[in-house]
């Protein structure tokens, strides 16, 4: 039962939230003003290569990602080298450069990166995919000296250390997730420490691979927490409904409202923390407050991803690939998205989210292999 002390949690109005996210959405694909982003990627029928030594590099979050694999006709993939790492501080461009000096891999004739960063799409002189650092947010990441895009560096350091001119496609970690299936889904969810939508759409010509942003969608009530928590960044007024769902701001949440109800209990550090909280303890305030804020984040991106389904007109079948350590490890996190996908009135059954092994690095290999 729960406890009447967490009648002070804000219960949102998930329906408002769904038909406002829905609203924002229709308004960026009309660009139109809008909190969340409409960032188109198109991608050619034919892939960028065939067969050839192609490397894979994931940037962004806590580790590095690398993968060096032989691709032969037919897409079959055969691995040559992987490796992670601790991810260094990208302070300036040199450090950038640095790193790519240090691991790019003389045998590839491509290189794929999924970026986990913000960054502005752009497009290099052969069409390929390509962008550049929008510092802003990033924490100690700030690529200072860094203006040109991610792509053109990566060529001019492997063409200054091995002699040889490369193909190179960069995107960011929601699109990249979205090419890590087997082409038949629809849209992708990151559901970490960090939150963001993706979305395919599909045409005669190409196919359009949508980066929404979504962690800056603002047509919601601000709790009194979020508005503290919010204060407390580097970057205040944006990025609130992140800050509402993500696992990097979760802790955050329950530290203030347990101070609010005079809980013994030291701060949390992480949303790992929180959820074994969730799991430890089933009778105590503490546990029923931890439960209930996760319960919330879930029920929060059920409402976002029912707009997509909603904004794709209802498909019969809606396939999305999920990535994030409070998504699969949360608690009852996937089963309470899907529980709160019936109360919005999707259709059980419609909408399935996946979960595909290796599917950063696997991403940033798709940006080559479409």
């Amino acid at each position: 039962m729960k406890s009447k002390s967490l009648d002070l949690i804000q219960t949102p109005n998930y329906q408002q939230i769904q038909q406002n996210f829905l609203k924002e959405l229709i308004a960026a694909s009309k660009n139109k003003p809008s909190s969340i982003s409409f960032i188109k990627h198109p991608f050619p029928k034919k892939p960028l290569l065939t067969h050839g030594i192609i490397q894979g590099i994931v940037i962004g979050g806590t580790n590095y990602i690398l993968s060096t694999e032989e691709i032969s006709h037919g897409k079959t993939r055969n691995i040559l080298e992987r490796k992670t790492g601790v991810l260094p501080t990208f302070d300036t461009k040199q450090r950038f450069i640095d790193f790519l000096s240090e691991h790019l891999d003389p045998r590839a004739i491509a290189v794929g990166v999924n970026f986990g960063f913000k960054m502005k799409a752009t497009y290099g002189k052969d069409g390929t995919l390509d962008g550049t650092v929008m510092a802003k947010g990033t924490k100690e990441h700030t690529f200072t000296g860094l203006t040109e895009p991610i792509g053109t560096v990566l060529k001019t350091v492997f063409a200054k250390k091995y002699g040889k001119n490369i193909l190179t496609s960069v995107a960011n970690d929601t699109v990249c997730l979205l090419l890590s299936g087997n082409g038949k889904e629809h849209g992708s969810l990151i559901a970490g420490t960090g939150f963001n939508l993706g979305l395919l759409l599909e045409n005669d010509k190409t196919d359009v691979i949508i980066n929404l942003e979504a962690g800056n969608f603002d047509k919601f009530k601000q709790s009194t927490i979020l508005k503290q928590i919010d204060a407390k960044t580097k970057n205040p007024g944006e990025k609130l409904f992140e800050k509402t769902v993500s696992g990097k701001y979760l802790a955050q949440y329950f530290n203030e409202k347990s101070k609010e109800l005079n809980l013994p209990i030291e701060p949390l550090l992480t949303s790992q923390e929180l959820s074994e909280l969730s799991h430890a303890n089933h009778t105590d305030v503490a546990g029923d407050l931890a439960r209930a804020i996760i319960e919330r984040s879930a029920f929060l991106v059920a409402s976002a991803i029912a707009s997509l389904y909603e904004f794709t007109a209802k498909p019969n079948s809606f396939t999305i690939i999920g990535e994030g350590s409070l998504l699969w490890n949360g608690w009852h996190y996937h089963q309470n998205i899907m529980k709160q996908l019936k109360a919005l009135e999707v259709p059980s059954g419609a909408v399935t989210i996946k979960d595909v092994k290796d599917s950063s690095i696997n991403g940033a290999v798709g940006l080559i292999l479409l």
